[in-house]
């Protein structure tokens, strides 16, 4: 089996994010395929020198890892990647970052 592509951020005209003092937070929605998928990711995260956070309002980088398999999984997901946008625009800050992942 093939692994997926990964694509730099480069390739689409974003800068990238020093790793050391880079805090990422994840907001994990739907099964718990996604709950394992999200502590892989938080894995990599540690071991390229960021710092993990809880507080999604100190995140620099906050993955939202969504759900599609249901309508209301949908619609949890829209939810939260649209509060997550609002919340950011508010207390914008250089170079912060939202990423969406997962099923959506």
């Amino acid at each position: 089996m093939n692994s997926p592509s990964v694509v730099a951020p480069e390739a689409f005209g974003a800068k990238r994010l020093p790793a050391h003092g880079t805090k990422v937070g994840m907001v994990s929605l739907g099964c718990a395929k996604n709950l394992v998928d999200a502590e892989i990711m938080l894995g990599s995260v540690l071991q390229h020198g960021m710092e993990i956070t809880s507080c999604a309002e100190d995140a620099d980088v906050l993955v939202i890892n969504t759900c599609a398999f249901i309508d209301s999984a949908k619609e949890e997901s829209i939810e939260a990647i649209l509060e997550a946008h609002q919340e950011r625009a508010l207390n914008k800050r250089p170079n912060q970052k939202l990423i969406v992942s997962g099923c959506m």
